[in-house]
């Protein structure tokens, strides 16, 4: 007998048809339009060796200008920052001189320069010159005048030996060699910080005479007081401030027994009317290392510890390294301080 369809999926077939194309049915939708094809991005060749066309070139622009304080005491030292524009070309060498003397600049990182300013006394204002020749050749002169606040000092008087307020022929010329000697050794400048961080006191002592005091000798105004005494024994110790080189270390007429120590970038300090001397001329020292003891040498009244600053010619106060942000700046040199030998 042959094989008969299945009777229930002729009718379920039947029935799937005539549902397909009866009255009220949805038909099946027509496929989407197909996407357009993506277009390829508009490119541009670019050069190289050529700026692109919407930037600014860099030009010779003057570094940004600091000083810290803004308005120094006269007597004392700034700190000259000197920083390139971001927009300018880079600087391929910074210097600076105020009232015809260098000012050493050292370089920090980032680009920018640093030194330090003499800021005299009976002053009202520093003249500086800044010079920046660029990599591309191109020189930049900028006049400026950093304004002083001038002090008020006292008056005090002193009685000495005859010998010191009226030296007679041989005791002038040594005045005369000594001053030459002084004036040459100072002239000598570290291109670089010779100093490690903060500078310290020399002595933990009290202060006996402070600095720009003017000083009546036997009633006669013989000068103005250029250091700050301390107060001290004879034989007491006497420490470096920081760290440098011994360029002197004598005896002189009025300083007696000294000691001068360069710090880098035209900074030294003055130790005097020592007792006995404990360091020698060329020697390197650390910051508070023994270089002397207390004495009464010299111009004096006593024993006591004369201690002085000086830059670019000018003695100033000491206790100005005492106040200034000096370990900030080392640590942004772009080289260390030099390395002992």
């Amino acid at each position: 007998m042959p094989n008969l369809p299945n009777v229930d999926a002729v009718l379920l077939t039947a029935s799937i048809l005539a549902g397909l194309g009866g009255a009220g049915c949805a038909a099946i939708p027509d496929p989407p339009e197909p996407l357009p094809a993506p277009e390829a991005p508009q490119a541009a060749a670019i050069r190289l060796d050529e700026p692109p066309p919407d930037a600014a070139a860099p030009r010779p622009l003057a570094p940004r200008i600091h000083w810290t304080p803004a308005t120094p005491a006269e007597g004392t030292l700034a700190v000259l920052t000197l920083e390139p524009m971001p927009q300018g070309l880079p600087a391929f060498e910074m210097t600076a001189g105020a009232r015809d003397n260098e000012i050493a600049l050292a370089r920090l990182k980032g680009g920018a320069y640093f030194g330090l300013v003499a800021v005299p006394l009976n002053t009202d204002a520093v003249p500086v010159e800044v010079n920046v020749t660029f990599i591309d050749g191109t020189r930049l002169t900028q006049h400026l005048s950093l304004l002083v606040e001038r002090q008020d000092f006292p008056t005090t008087g002193l009685s000495v030996a005859s010998r010191f307020t009226a030296p007679d022929e041989q005791s002038l010329e040594r005045i005369r060699r000594e001053r030459e000697i002084i004036r040459a050794a100072l002239a000598v400048v570290s291109k670089r910080p010779l100093w490690t961080g903060a500078f310290i006191l020399p002595r933990n002592d009290a202060t006996t005479s402070p600095y720009g005091q003017r000083r009546l000798f036997n009633n006669q105004l013989r000068s103005r007081h250029t250091g700050l005494d301390i107060r001290g024994r004879t034989g007491d110790a006497v420490y470096a401030a920081n760290s440098g080189r011994v360029i002197l270390a004598r005896e002189l007429f009025y300083s007696g027994n000294a000691v001068y120590i360069d710090h880098g970038l035209g900074l030294v300090t003055g130790y005097f009317h020592l007792s006995e001397r404990a360091v020698r001329e060329g020697q390197w020292v650390d910051k508070g290392q023994l270089i002397g003891r207390v004495g009464a040498t010299g111009r004096v009244t006593g024993p006591h510890l004369h201690w002085g600053l000086y830059l670019q010619g000018a003695a100033l106060d000491p206790r100005t390294l005492l106040e200034l942000e000096l370990t900030e700046i080392g640590d942004r040199l772009l080289s260390p301080p030099a390395i002992v030998e």
